[in-house]
């Protein structure tokens, strides 16, 4: 039918490659201004917000916990390719602008390179780890509010929990002592399920959006590097991994 097509259109506009670890050189990320948006957020809400409004019943929780301004680290779990979606549509509604890692070839592509640049997304190519976390830095310091998926992909649990985190967001967390905070999501999957190409609709499903405090990481500052990013990705993955199970059981329920 013409309006799933359409909807699926949509949904993969934002596929997202968060792995900074692996991640790699970037040709150079445009210096939008921190909460910035122009016509590209303005054109992507026109046609996705109505998309959205169709599919989910949005319960958006702790959304206080977002800073009202400045740079900061959003370390969300990954469970559909229609995620930025729904994370964007939460924080746009707070007064921000998201930013989010996406792979360089979005950014090269004619269909939808023009909307990568001009929203002030960070462009990464897994040849050169050290450019992409350059890029992701200077974003957050130019006061970008950056989504990182720290799971390195959709997870490929079968229960559709968190699977063991990579070291980018809490790398780029120190590097620029912007706030890290986890964003735990959970019913995405039943509209947009993951790996199967499809858009499930007919009625409205709960999508529930969980923002948590701010990973402590100040007292790692004075460590070695390695030591004190191992630390911090294990702060991350309880922290992460205990929200996302509430809001499973809560779902199963």
């Amino acid at each position: 039918m013409a309006w799933r097509s359409t909807v699926w259109t949509a949904m993969r506009v934002l596929p997202i490659v968060p792995d900074l670890r692996d991640s790699g050189r970037s040709e150079g990320v445009r210096p939008v201004p921190g909460d910035a948006r122009g016509p590209a957020w303005w054109l992507a809400l026109l046609v996705c917000k109505p998309l959205l409004l169709l599919g989910r019943r949005a319960d958006w929780r702790r959304t206080e916990r977002l800073p009202g301004s400045g740079g900061a680290v959003l370390a969300a779990n990954h469970v559909s390719q229609a995620d930025p979606l729904f994370l964007g549509e939460m924080i746009l509604a707070q007064g921000r602008t998201p930013r989010f890692m996406a792979k360089a070839s979005l950014f090269h592509s004619r269909a939808v390179g023009w909307w990568f640049r001009s929203a002030g997304h960070v462009e990464v190519d897994r040849s050169d780890g050290r450019a992409g976390i350059r890029a992701a830095v200077e974003a957050v310091e130019r006061g970008a509010l950056l989504v990182v998926y720290p799971e390195g992909s959709i997870t490929k649990r079968p229960d559709g929990r968190l699977m063991t985190l990579r070291s980018g967001a809490v790398r780029i967390a120190l590097e620029t002592s912007a706030p890290l905070i986890p964003v735990a999501q959970w019913g995405v999957q039943a509209i947009v399920p993951a790996y199967e190409g499809r858009v499930v609709l007919g009625r409205r499903r709960p999508v529930t959006l969980l923002v948590g405090d701010p990973v402590p990481l100040e007292d790692l500052r004075e460590l070695p590097r390695a030591t004190a990013v191992t630390v911090g990705v294990q702060r991350l993955q309880d922290t992460l991994a205990a929200m996302v199970d509430q809001l499973a059981d809560e779902h199963a329920r």
